[in-house]
């Protein structure tokens, strides 16, 4: 993703606080603040001598804290255009639950947020061939569109816009209608220009959301998914989590959400600079 955006990278790492450390029982854990730090700072070091020798600046930041706080400041003071992060998927009846890292970020930065999932199988070695973004139609999904269409840019990648329609009464009494105008606006959510130096699809479909998006994004092996997301990760119990949350963990390929607000919207206009990477 640098490489596409001409982009440098800040590897960042976060050392819990000694308050924080599990406790085994019946022992005290030894803690060690500047062993643990000095042992981050050369991981990272040694990873950002691979990342330079492919010709791009990268530098590492190493903080004492918890780590979406810590995140969250480096992102804010190096203005960083892009985060990228790994994140732990759950099995089980908490297989749509995020990793609290990734859940907590996702609203603590405004910035467009790449998550690593544990079933991202669909991982290119250069750039992603085809680019999915599922468009919701329910307000704000300007934002997500212009950013799917602008990593279709800058990966030369093939962009897919899918919208789906759940069941409802609306949609069984005039299915075709439902389909036109979806389509219809799908349509116009792509510039001309972008008609010219993009291949970009627009694809419908009756069905449900997750189960949906997650099967097309098999069927056209999809090195990419775009999402914009709605609602805020902490306003939800379990099992009550929204579409773009179960899509984001269950995904066969790395995610970019963006959340979706009006300031978010404003923000993708600027220029890309700098990502930051959560190691």
């Amino acid at each position: 993703q640098a490489r596409a955006s001409g982009a440098s990278l800040i590897l960042v790492n976060a050392v819990l606080p000694h308050e924080s450390m599990p406790v085994e029982s019946g022992a005290v854990p030894y803690y060690d603040p500047l062993r643990m730090d000095r042992d981050a700072r050369l991981l990272l070091e040694n990873v950002a001598r691979e990342v330079r020798d492919q010709g791009i600046d990268c530098a590492t930041a190493v903080r004492h804290g918890f780590a979406p706080d810590v995140i969250a400041e480096v992102v804010r003071n190096a203005e960083a255009s892009r985060l990228i992060v790994g994140t732990h998927g759950r099995r089980g009846l908490k297989k749509f639950v995020l990793g609290s890292v990734a859940r907590q970020l996702l609203d603590l930065v405004d910035i467009p947020v790449c998550t690593i999932g544990p079933r991202a199988h669909h991982l290119p070695a250069d750039v992603p061939g085809t680019i999915l973004h599922p468009v919701s139609l329910a307000g704000l999904h300007e934002s997500s569109t212009a950013l799917a269409l602008k990593l279709g840019r800058q990966f030369a990648a093939r962009v897919v816009l899918l919208h789906v329609i759940p069941p409802g009464p609306a949609t069984a009494r005039d299915p075709g209608k439902a389909v036109d105008d979806a389509t219809a606006e799908l349509n116009r959510l792509i510039p001309a220009e972008e008609r010219a130096s993009t291949q970009v699809m627009v694809r419908i479909a009756l069905n449900n959301v997750v189960s949906e998006v997650l099967n097309v994004a098999q069927e056209i092996e999809a090195g990419l998914l775009v999402l914009g997301v709605h609602a805020p990760a902490h306003s939800w119990l379990p099992g009550t989590e929204p579409a773009a949350y179960k899509i984001l963990v269950s995904a066969p390929c790395p995610v970019v959400s963006l959340r979706v607000t009006p300031a978010a919207e404003a923000k993708q206009h600027q220029p890309e600079t700098k990502h930051v990477v959560l190691n």
